[in-house]
């Protein structure tokens, strides 16, 4: 529940949707799952590409502090012991062909480092 409030928050933050109902519907209502490829997630808005890295997260570029680092162990470790982490949210605007960053950064690192290939995604397409 925290990543689909996280996500809805962002997509407000960043003006996808003009308020927090409207987030919530979308969202809830007007997602599909799927598998996108880790190169698909270098290009997507609001994600940094520079994170897909040996080294992520610089001691001088940790938006969050040590919890990035944290984050990204906890994900990694899901990833060795559950073979999958949960899903990350994106949003696709299909004018621009464009995908944009929800919530799931530290998901999309930790996948990278574990040399997975795709990782899962509630797609929110409007």
């Amino acid at each position: 529940m925290n990543d689909l409030r996280d996500a809805i928050e962002t997509s407000v933050q960043l003006r996808l949707f003009p308020s927090i109902k409207r987030a919530t519907d979308a969202l809830v209502f007007g997602n599909k799952f799927k598998k996108l490829s880790i190169s698909q997630c270098k290009h997507m808005d609001n994600f940094n590409p520079a994170r897909l890295s040996d080294n992520p997260y610089p001691k001088n570029d940790r938006p969050r502090g040590s919890r990035d680092i944290e984050s990204v162990r906890y994900h990694r470790n899901r990833l060795r012991t559950v073979g999958e982490t949960s899903p990350i949210w994106v949003y696709y605007d299909k004018v621009k062909r464009q995908y944009t960053l929800l919530d799931g950064a530290h998901r999309i690192v930790a996948t990278y480092l574990e040399g997975k290939r795709t990782i899962p995604a509630f797609v929110v397409t409007v």
